[in-house]
């Protein structure tokens, strides 16, 4: 038996590199290509795993280009969460596969970095405490 070298693990999407995306996009490549296969090259299922695989390239795109700016606005740090989301859910419908190892690196990141975890707690708590409705005089 060999022993994997132990993977790191993702806490914030700014965690991300180019080849995490990698080996996600070619992960999901096999597995929608060995889906692929199976429905042949006609009918609507073979257009929809067409589509489905370029939203995967589309999305991995995306996601190579914002890994490449070096300081990204806050709608760039929300579409690399989104994009990697994307991604690591379409990946999850396959966990049963070979292949799929849920302790690797494609795991949820629901942030860009700790201060956007924060901000996002401070948002909620400061919703919490003022309600959803403003006060009434009664």
């Amino acid at each position: 038996m060999t022993t994997r070298p132990s993977e790191r693990t993702l806490t914030y999407a700014e965690d991300l590199r180019p080849e995490d995306v990698r080996a996600l996009e070619t992960f999901l490549d096999v597995q929608l290509g060995r889906v692929y296969e199976e429905v042949g090259e006609t009918g609507e299922t073979s257009f929809a795993m067409r589509s489905l695989l370029r939203l995967v390239c589309d999305s991995a795109g995306l996601l190579y280009t914002l890994l490449a700016v070096e300081r990204p606005e806050r709608w760039q740090r929300a579409a690399i969460v989104r994009e990697w989301q994307r991604l690591r859910s379409t990946a999850h419908e396959f966990n049963h596969c070979e292949g799929y190892d849920r302790d690797r690196w494609w795991k949820q990141v629901r942030h860009f970095d700790a201060s956007d975890e924060t901000a996002e707690q401070d948002r909620i708590h400061r919703f919490a405490d003022a309600g959803p409705y403003p006060e009434s005089g009664e």
